[in-house]
């Protein structure tokens, strides 16, 4: 029997309900409700723009998740504002599972695959400082002269630091120019979902013409083609084909190319044959002039003093964390006419106003580690890796990571000395874990709260 938009929807309620507290479910998820089921995306409706934007960037994961498993198939959401929500409408949009199978099949034999949109992404909007100059600059040499000094440059460094905004800038810089140049700007996951497409409709040839035709060939999140041999075959030959005619390549990883697991080394030489540049965490004058940036594009206005403590407390974290702390301060400042000040920031980032300012160092996340899963310290920092301790070693490694300026190879020194490319890996699994994982992705978000609540 097909379900209605009602029950679906409190399906998806009684999820989230059991991840969050009672204060964040009535501040986000009380006053939302299931618009409609339109063949393979669903539209949820939202009292305002703030809490589309934080249940989007927070929650899309989970939401998709459990309405994938109650329509049993695969689902995309989007959100809609709705002033009042009309209760006569709840419950009238009755999903019949067959015929929208039957439309999404329809759907994915017809539609070509698409260049990836993105948002316009400016150099000039790009907040440059020590932790990011190199790769900035990097990337405006290679455009200062016919003839630069290097001609492939390959930026590297983790989540949310801004590489994808200097490759959109430069992709979208050098299009809007008028000097008949063609600049193409693709993720790695898209460049090979077009060549396996390109494949399968026999029309390689046109899928080689149109990137080995680029000026500039600008491909975000690399490591994704590792353990993709003939993907990497592929693109080696593009590579080779545009250098060798001296055309401009910007590639960005969140490894070295030496680290990427299982890349081809003919693949990581060519990587290396540039330029290489790492984007590390903004330190407190760079994530200050980020959040006065972000405030300024927004058109919002924060004392001071609030961005100062935001600056203090944020620093050495990605910038997609400022965006987020940003969002829900003035989301909360709005939907519960409170004003901006330093309190208000203190409950969002921690849930304790009177909480002092410390610094995570690694023995904090070492001790609530060690805590949740009964282990000792010494446990942890052992050089003999027993099946129960490498999930929290590697837990360890990604908060040491994610919460302080610690670098791999100090995290590795603490935790049994072990080689930063150990700490790498370590990372990279949790991070494949925490994209496929809800609940794992809560019990980390719940130890980094402990953590930062509770710095010894």
């Amino acid at each position: 029997m097909p379900k209605s938009c009602e029950e679906i929807w409190g399906n998806v309620l009684s999820g989230i309900e059991r991840h969050v507290s009672p204060a964040t479910y009535n501040l986000w998820f009380r006053n939302t409700t299931l618009l409609s089921v339109d063949g393979e995306c669903c539209t949820i409706g939202v009292p305002n723009s703030y809490t589309a934007i934080w249940l989007k960037k927070h929650f899309s994961s989970v939401i998709k998740d459990i309405l994938n498993a109650s329509l049993d198939r695969e689902i995309d959401i989007g959100f809609s504002v709705v002033k009042q929500m009309p209760s006569n409408k709840i419950g009238e949009c009755i999903v019949n599972k067959e015929v929208r199978k039957e439309e999404a099949g329809d759907k994915r034999h017809s539609a070509p695959p698409r260049r990836v949109e993105h948002r316009v992404m400016r150099l000039e909007e790009f907040v440059v400082g020590p932790s990011n100059q190199l790769a900035y600059m990097s990337a405006q040499e290679m455009f200062r002269s016919p003839d630069p000094p290097f001609s492939t440059l390959f930026i590297y460094g983790s989540v949310g630091l801004g590489k994808t905004h200097i490759l959109q800038g430069i992709c979208n810089q050098v299009n809007e120019n008028r000097n008949l140049r063609k600049a193409i700007y693709m993720p790695a996951e898209h460049w090979t979902n077009e060549f396996i497409a390109a494949l399968k409709k026999g029309k390689v040839d046109s899928f080689r013409n149109e990137y080995r035709g680029a000026d500039v060939l600008l491909i975000d999140d690399v490591h994704f083609l590792s353990n993709k041999s003939g993907i990497q075959e592929e693109f080696l030959h593009t590579f080779n084909t545009l250098h060798h005619s001296s055309k401009r390549i910007i590639l960005a990883s969140d490894a070295h190319p030496k680290l990427i697991k299982k890349i081809k080394e003919s693949l990581a030489s060519r990587m290396m044959s540039g330029m290489v540049a790492e984007i590390r965490p903004p330190d407190f004058e760079t994530a200050l002039a980020i959040l006065k940036a972000k405030t300024g594009v927004a058109g919002k206005v924060m004392p001071q003093e609030v961005l100062a403590y935001m600056a203090e407390r944020l620093k050495e974290r990605s910038v997609r964390e400022f965006e987020s702390v940003l969002t829900t301060v003035t989301a909360i400042a709005t939907a519960y006419k409170r004003k901006i000040n330093v309190s208000l920031v203190k409950e969002v980032l921690s849930g304790v106003s009177s909480q002092r300012l410390r610094k995570v160092r690694i023995e904090d996340i070492e001790k609530c580690v060690s805590d949740y899963f009964q282990l000792s310290p010494e446990e942890l920092r052992s050089s003999n890796k027993k099946r129960s301790q490498i999930l929290p070693i590697h837990m360890c490694c990604y908060l040491a990571r994610t919460l302080t300026a610690a670098s791999y190879q100090e995290i590795g020194d603490h935790f049994g000395n072990r080689r930063h490319t150990t700490c790498i890996a370590a990372m990279r699994k949790i991070k494949r874990r925490l994209e496929t994982d809800s609940e794992f992705s809560c019990l980390v978000d719940r130890l980094s709260e402990e953590i930062r609540r509770n710095p010894s």
